[in-house]
């Protein structure tokens, strides 16, 4: 069986940067899955992987416009310390959500303010995925409808904004 649209797909793989630092890896871990053609990988990754049997190996390149984007300036900026509970709590580098909605990663407190970071933490970044098929099978009406896996299906129900 070769991967192909609405086949659920089960990977290892590890992400790493230019400077060689892996950023995250499954080995260790079950693998995981996903249904090929649901958008549930970056489109690279799933175009690469497409047409790959079980037990293939391979690498993909990600430059940031094909990954998290390029870093975005204006996404770094101060907050009023008045729109939080508390800050004593917060530390430099912890990632906090803000009132837009979004996480950012603090970068500096002051008396008054925050600095925060809203940028995705690999934004800017070219990521270098090392892939291998593990399991192929195809995907149930519902994986299909929902363009998610069986599992995630499950935990999603009755979750505002799920399934």
């Amino acid at each position: 069986m070769l991967v192909e649209k609405n086949k659920v797909v089960g990977i290892h793989y590890s992400i790493s940067t230019n400077n060689n630092e892996i950023v995250y890896s499954t080995l260790g871990f079950d693998a995981e899955e996903f249904v090929q053609g649901s958008f549930s990988i970056f489109p690279m990754v799933a175009k690469a992987i497409e047409g790959q049997k079980i037990g293939d190996e391979l690498d993909v390149s990600l430059a940031p416009s094909n990954a998290y984007g390029e870093r975005n300036e204006q996404m770094v900026y101060e907050l009023k310390n008045e729109l939080f509970n508390s800050i004593d709590e917060f530390e430099i580098g912890e990632m906090i959500q803000i009132p837009s909605g979004l996480e950012a990663r603090i970068l500096k407190k002051n008396a008054n303010t925050i600095l925060v970071d809203a940028n995705h933490p690999l934004a800017g970044e070219h990521l270098h995925y090392t892939i291998k098929i593990i399991s192929i099978r195809s995907a149930s009406d519902d994986e299909i409808k929902w363009g998610r896996t069986e599992t995630e299906i499950k935990e999603c129900i009755g979750k505002p904004g799920c399934c």
